[in-house]
């Protein structure tokens, strides 16, 4: 009896371990229970329902899940609670979007003169807040909305006056003016700008998967505190006013098949103690910072990543002490006017990699003390040089295995070593192993590899080659269009 009885206990706890949540934005409501037969109809209702170890159900509905305006601060979605090494928490978005935009209340606004309204709006677009040169929102990343349309955006208050159905963020007043179409009033449009944003991982062992996260007031997909060995698969963010991806505290994360387009912000910046690896990730087009953002103390690895084509600095920023490592990745910078790295007091380092279109791929100077390593690397198409050296110990600086094409050279103090030097250069630094491409190099932005005998006569990988995977869903991101109404791919 005593056997069947302990029998009986384990079986029930079994069945009540590890519930599962099903969420339903056109089917559910919020009085249900949350069950398959009678799911909620917001994830918010959905995460308040969790327990440790248990899961989500999201249904792709075709419609975004859109939550009320909240007020001036914008509103996310913490995950408290995560799961277990045996049974982790999973939060399944089957595809489904997620959008930080919220309808405007018509009594939320301010008159501020016949036809123009105002309404406070202070994103989470931390460093663009702090740019004085600019104070209108970034022209890359669309979030103004009227109708279910793309509504103009304003520099200035002038072109404003001249913009029916335009908005100008006047950054400096912290708040976003208005100016109503020929005819309108305000009740009679539906105003969408974004309000709300997207998930926080705060609990160990917590997978989300298969996500659009859209229009963010803030980040996309996020992780603070401390949880361990949480995982971001198959999440894409599109034109969040802060970051695609972004880690904090001593969170331990790992991003995997995740991309960041168009986000106001970097496509990742991670800071604080935090550990990252991102996996067959991209990172391309988005309008501020860098495709790479890390910083105080961080740890992040790269491997079979695709970084381009971000504005308006350099693709990759290592800051404070921060720790980056380049695995297969191709990095295609924005032209000749920037550097493809900013290496600032910390470590980077590339491994099979191909680095393309740039003024150099970084500039190391005496009064930073940073460490740079390039391994087995394609570097091509940098107008002024391979890397710039200014009195950098010879312990901070390795390079071996590269090949150069289409640039100068390696300027080290002032000295240029190209292919007619590289003899004389290859006396003083022997442990390079470093060649020169022959003819002229045009490579498109796939950044093929190429193959080279190694020192000891064996066929080498020089360079990057990614999965045909990143490939396809670059060339479809490409294509992307976010509106209220969904995720199109045109």
């Amino acid at each position: 009896m005593n056997k069947l009885l302990a029998l009986a206990l384990m079986v029930s706890c079994l069945l009540s371990y590890g519930a599962t949540i099903y969420v339903d934005n056109v089917k559910g409501s919020d009085r249900n229970d949350g069950s398959k037969d009678k799911p909620v109809a917001s994830i918010e209702k959905g995460l308040t329902l969790l327990k440790k170890s248990d899961s989500m159900d999201v249904a792709n509905t075709g419609k975004p899940y859109q939550r009320p305006y909240p007020g001036e601060r914008g509103r996310g979605l913490s995950i408290p609670h995560g799961g277990t090494f045996e049974q982790p928490m999973i939060i399944n978005g089957n595809g489904a979007v997620l959008t930080g935009l919220s309808v405007i209340p018509v009594d939320k606004w301010k008159e501020e003169a016949p036809g123009v309204y105002s309404l406070p709006f202070w994103p989470m677009s931390n460093m663009y807040k702090g740019y004085k040169q600019q104070n209108y929102w970034l022209p890359g990343t669309q979030v103004w909305w009227v109708d279910g349309q793309a509504a103009p955006n304003c520099k200035d208050r002038e072109e404003l006056d001249k913009t029916p159905g335009g908005f100008w963020w006047n950054k400096s007043a912290q708040s976003v003016l208005f100016k109503l179409p020929e005819g309108k009033k305000l009740d009679d449009l539906r105003v969408e700008l974004p309000a709300n944003y997207g998930f926080y991982i705060t609990g160990d062992h917590t997978v989300v998967k298969d996500f659009y996260f859209i229009h963010s007031w803030n980040d996309g997909f996020d992780a603070a505190g401390n949880p361990r060995h949480s995982v971001y698969k198959n999440c894409v963010a599109i034109d969040n006013c802060g970051q695609g991806f972004s880690c904090h505290d001593t969170s331990d994360v790992y991003y995997e098949d995740c991309i960041a387009i168009r986000c106001a912000s970097s496509g990742s910046c991670d800071v604080n103690w935090c550990a990252t690896r991102y996996d067959r990730c991209i990172f391309v087009n988005n309008t501020f910072e860098a495709g790479i953002y890390t910083t105080d103390t961080t740890t992040h690895f790269y491997t079979n990543c695709l970084i381009a084509g971000n504005e308006p600095f350099e693709q990759l920023w290592q800051n404070n002490y921060s720790a980056q490592v380049y695995s297969n990745c191709v990095i295609v910078g924005t032209g000749p006017d920037k550097d493809i790295l900013r290496l600032q007091n910390g470590m980077a380092a590339f491994k099979n990699c191909t680095i393309m279109n740039g003024r150099s791929v970084a500039r190391l100077g005496s009064a930073l003390s940073s460490t740079l390593t390039m391994e087995n690397c394609l570097i091509l198409n940098m107008k002024e040089s391979v890397i710039t050296i200014n009195n950098v110990l010879p312990n901070r600086l390795f390079l071996t295995g590269n090949l150069y094409g289409n640039t100068p050279g390696l300027l080290i103090d002032k000295q240029l070593f190209g292919r007619d030097d590289w003899d004389a250069f290859r006396k003083d630094n022997p442990k390079d192993y470093s060649e020169w491409l022959a003819g002229g190099v045009q490579a498109d932005e796939k950044g093929t590899s190429v193959k080279v005998k190694n020192r000891y006569g064996r066929a080498s990988q020089v360079g990057a080659s990614l999965p045909d995977s990143v490939w396809t869903n670059y060339e479809k991101i490409k294509r992307v269009r976010a509106t209220p109404a969904g995720v199109f791919f045109d």
